[in-house]
Order: C-alpha cells, then structure tokens, then sequence
C-alpha cells in the first residue's frame, strides 16, 4: 500500500531550500576536486573554467562556466534557484578558458561574444 503524502513536511523541504544563505563566488584552485566531483554527480564533464560557484552551507552546489555558459549542479539537491542565480549574476559574460588547475585567482579576460 502507499504511503500517503505528508504535504507538510513536504512544503518545509521546498522552503529550508530557500531559507538558506546563498554565496556565490569565482572558483579557485583549490575548488578543483569539488567542481570534479560535482560534474561527476551530474554525468557531465567539467566544462572549462574560470566557473562562478553557487555555495549552500559551504558546499558547492552548483557551477557555471563562465568560458561557456555551461552548468554543472548536484542532482540530489534542488539547484534550480542556484542555477537561475548563476545564469543571471554571470549574464552574457564570456571570457577566455582558463588551463586546470589555475593559478591562484587569476583575474578574468573579458573577450568579445
């Protein structure tokens, strides 16, 4: 027999998505195993850097490149709103790829689309 569904609970799972802090920044060197790991979760090969990051609880959830455009998200978390943050803080912007691992910060090439 199925179990029936708890709305509630349900309602607060959606919420506590939204009701933690947010940080987005640009990727480091050190962030190279993370955004591995997190293409991996998604089927994906990382596309090339330099990547803005989507954090929740200091944990990267989700990735855009900013060479490509291309995102990277961990599909056992809701990442939609990240995904949509990520898309609207980096915009058009496309800048030249940068070689892995990357010098520490390195500052962004800004390139013609």
């Amino acid at each position: 027999m199925a179990q029936p569904i708890d709305h509630h609970a349900e309602s607060l799972h959606r919420r506590s998505a939204w009701e933690q802090p947010v940080t987005l920044r640009l990727a480091g060197a050190a962030d190279l195993s993370a955004l591995d790991r997190l293409a991996q979760l998604d089927s994906r090969s990382l596309p090339p850097g330099p990547h803005l990051l989507g954090e929740r609880e200091g944990r990267i959830e989700a990735a855009i490149s900013l060479a490509t455009g291309e995102l990277v998200a961990d599909p056992f978390r809701r990442t939609a709103e990240l995904r949509e943050l990520l898309l609207c803080h980096a915009g058009g912007v496309r800048v030249a790829p940068e070689p892995w691992p990357a010098a520490p910060l390195a500052t962004p090439k800004l390139v013609a689309a």
